[in-house]
């Protein structure tokens, strides 16, 4: 399974901010079940996107 062209644009601007603000990524993973993308950055800093391109915070 592949991000749709919306969640890969969105994660890697996601990435990039959070390497600006020098967390480092731990973990970069498509739910297959879900299709969300989901992002483990810092010590408990997540991130998901959704395949619309939207980007949750939790």
């Amino acid at each position: 399974m592949k991000p749709t062209n919306e969640q890969a644009m969105e994660l890697l601007k996601v990435c990039q901010d959070l390497t600006q603000m020098y967390l480092p990524i731990y973990l970069v993973r498509l739910d297959e079940r879900t299709t969300r993308i989901y992002i483990l950055a810092g010590q408990s800093f997540e991130v998901e996107i959704l395949p619309n391109g939207r980007v949750k915070y939790l």
